[in-house]
């Protein structure tokens, strides 16, 4: 399971707003909002799942959709 301190695998900073995607990997929010909007296919940046339908927020379990 991902800690706290791990670091985010786009900026190589710690995690501040950690988001999950479905895959189960871990980005900073920012990040992986950047990647989702300016990449022209929609996927995680470490396995290249898909990922449009929604993110799930790790500690609170809270949903964040990125509507298209």
């Amino acid at each position: 399971m991902p800690s706290e301190r791990d670091p985010c695998s786009v900026c190589l900073c710690r995690m501040r707003c950690r988001v999950q995607t479905p895959c189960k990997h871990s980005f900073c929010r920012r990040c992986l909002h950047r990647c989702y909007y300016e990449c022209a296919n929609k996927n995680c940046p470490l396995c290249r799942a898909p990922f449009d339908y929604y993110l799930r927020k790790n500690r609170r379990y809270i949903n964040v959709v990125f509507l298209n």
